[in-house]
């Protein structure tokens, strides 16, 4: 942790010459960072003695209610000092945050650990289903996770980096936090125990706080652009009247906010920041040319927002027409399959927005049937985890799981690789997407990069929603709009599939992907359910198999859900009616199953029907395929082996 600070010191050093030109300061008057900064550090110091309070409480409780609401009223004091600096600490050390002090409270594995580690939850989210339970919290474990948070603070305030602290760093900060503030703040992700008292509050302080450092920079910017910076503080302003006004965290208006608010500000934070002059991580660092966040996306709703190349090996650069174009084939080419007769396009069907339709995949030859059904692949590559127990963490290595499955491909490279070779067409093929290869480049690299590149071009964000949240559009059905607030409101859908991707990557970096513990059964009678014995992720990666994991699945994207039923790893759902009403049951623990670890909520929640068909609506506003649904007219010739006339485009099965 301190390598990484003195590091990041150095570079701001070096680069203060060019933090302080960057545009010109009234005489006598402070640069923006410098303000920031102290106001930082005593937010620090402030959180440290917020927590020390909590802990020094937590030791000398009593198991009465005057207790319970010290405690508790501590505790929400802690929060509130943590939100007002949460927008710099986060960005600073996000992985520190995350594990020590604001973390969902869910086991987790210990960070590159060489062997199995299992942390206990710990944080301010932790204590807070702890001390808003019906019974009163056991007190050894209260003092030892009071003082953990304790140390946690005062850790974070002897060793954060203030002094990196550049207009930069503060701008690329504060937007960050919009992010953060929507996609986990509104949503009640942050606040498990009482999300109907504290979300809103909460949010407020953080866009106050975010608010109190950008401002310094509005004088600036009104040299540039008076109008620019007249728009950011009133819908700075307007924002933060709308969030202390807000009463019911059920009722709150979440896409209004959005679409006349969040996506405002943050698109204009950006205009700002070019205007002024200011480097962005680009100029600074180029080290992390691969960050997972575009910096120049205008929205947050938009396809633009993350970096693809941030999740794949492949290069930026590597990605052209040619690479795409013979991936294209590859993936609809059966000559990749030990029969000739089925392709990745078997299981991952075009028209059903790359799924296949089964509870779960045929098995090759039409011998049975896989374990689990096909996953959508549209915008499948903003993920860090793929297969659904998230056995593998790079795009191009799902190719060799199912090259060497019996039940899939059962084939090897070497076949395959003997097969191409003898293609003159697909030769050429792959010297024009990959020239630097130049002896042989039919390879295990160029075969799954190439693959890798057509799923890449899979990715569209430009559904009828995105376009109505982006403000291009009026057009948004005033179901599906109740819906989204739904989702990210009262249903809680929000806290698991992440806005804007809504997967289980989680926001504001999107560098995790997430696993959830449902317990979905093994058939839909929900009145009476039996146990799917499907154990996920706990027979995954080796290195993860451990119980906390048991029935553990990736959270699938719900974008383009209206085309990829049935739902479940195991299809048990053939409707997304069926769907809504087992999360409105509490998922398994809540239909009467025994699920130890579930993750999800075990308490109804009490949607109406309309609520639910509200709910689908939105999800089928996310619907948009255009574009990345066509198949190739023939397939490469390959001499000796198959002819293009033999082999089907997408396969016989």
């Amino acid at each position: 942790m301190k390598k990484i600070y003195l590091l990041a010191l150095s570079v701001c050093v070096f680069l203060s010459s060019f933090y302080l030109s960057a545009y010109n300061i009234p005489e006598g008057a402070s640069y923006p960072f410098e303000k920031a900064r102290e106001t930082y550090r005593a937010g620090l110091k402030d959180f440290t003695i917020k927590t020390s309070r909590l802990y020094h409480l937590a030791s000398v409780c009593r198991p009465d209610q005057a207790s319970m609401d010290d405690l508790r009223k501590a505790h929400s004091q802690a929060r509130i000092s943590y939100k007002k600096i949460e927008y710099l600490a986060a960005y600073v050390d996000e992985e520190f945050v995350n594990d020590y002090i604001n973390g969902a409270p869910l086991h987790k594995l210990e960070r590159n650990s060489p062997q199995l580690s299992v942390l206990e939850p710990k944080g301010l989210q932790t204590l807070e289903e702890m001390l808003y339970d019906e019974e009163f919290p056991d007190k050894e474990l209260l003092i030892k996770l009071t003082k953990g948070l304790n140390d946690s603070a005062e850790r974070l305030r002897i060793y954060s980096p203030t002094n990196v602290i550049s207009d930069r760093i503060l701008l690329e900060a504060i937007r960050i936090n919009l992010i953060r503030l929507f996609s986990l703040g509104l949503t009640g992700f942050d606040t498990p125990g009482v999300s109907e008292k504290h979300a809103l509050p909460e949010a407020k302080v953080s866009l106050n706080a975010s608010y109190l450092a950008f401002k310094s920079f509005l004088p600036i910017i009104s040299q540039k652009d008076e109008e620019l910076a007249g728009r950011l503080e009133q819908n700075f302003q307007e924002a933060i009247a709308i969030l202390d006004e807000a009463e019911d965290f059920n009722s709150f208006d979440r896409l209004d906010f959005l679409r006349n608010y969040v996506e405002p500000i943050f698109r204009d934070i950006k205009k700002a920041h070019y205007a002024l002059g200011i480097e962005t991580w680009k100029e600074t660092d180029r080290r992390f040319v691969k960050r997972s966040l575009n910096y120049e996306a205008d929205h947050i709703f938009s396809e633009k927002l993350l970096n693809p190349y941030h999740f794949m090996q492949l290069e930026e650069e590597k990605y052209t027409d040619e690479t795409v174009a013979l991936g294209r084939y590859l993936f609809f080419d059966p000559i990749l399959s030990g029969n000739n007769q089925s392709s990745c396009a078997s299981c991952h069907k075009p028209e059903m927005a790359f799924t296949d339709g089964r509870a779960k995949s045929l098995a090759m030859n039409g011998d049975g049937n896989l374990d689990r059904n096909a996953p959508t692949l549209l915008n499948s590559v903003f993920a860090d985890r793929y297969f659904y127990d998230l056995r593998t963490d790079v795009l191009e290595n799902q190719i060799a799981h199912v090259v060497t499955d019996s039940r899939e491909f059962h084939t090897s490279y070497l076949e395959i690789f003997e097969k191409l070779s003898s293609s003159r067409e697909y030769t050429v093929l792959f010297h024009e997407a990959f020239p630097e290869v130049k002896n042989n480049p039919i390879q295990k690299y160029t075969v799954a990069a190439a693959i890798a590149a057509y799923i890449r071009s899979l990715t569209r964000f430009d559904s009828p929603f995105d376009r109505y949240a982006r403000g291009e559009s009026e057009l948004l059905d005033a179901s599906a709009k109740r819906g989204f607030n739904l989702f990210m409101g009262k249903a809680a859908c929000g806290t698991c599939h992440f806005a804007p991707v809504f997967n289980g990557s989680v926001p504001p970096l999107f560098q995790e992907s997430e696993s959830e513990v449902l317990g979905v059964p093994a058939n839909s009678d929900l009145d009476n359910p039996i146990a799917d014995k499907d154990p996920g992720r706990a027979e995954g990666v080796m290195k993860e198999r451990t119980s906390i994991y048991n029935n553990s699945f990736k959270t699938t994207t719900v974008r383009n859900i209206a085309l990829t039923g049935p739902y479940m790893h195991n299809g048990v759902f053939s409707t997304l009616e069926e769907v809504l009403d087992f999360y409105d049951r509490g998922g398994g623990a809540g239909i009467g199953l025994e699920v130890p670890n579930q993750t999800l909520s075990p308490d109804p929640l009490e949607l109406t029907d309309r609520e639910k068909q509200d709910i689908i609506s939105f999800m089928k506003a996310l619907t948009d395929t255009t574009g990345l649904t066509s198949k190739p007219n023939r397939l490469p010739e390959v001499e000796g082996v198959l002819t293009a006339k033999e082999r089907k485009v997408g396969g016989e099965y």
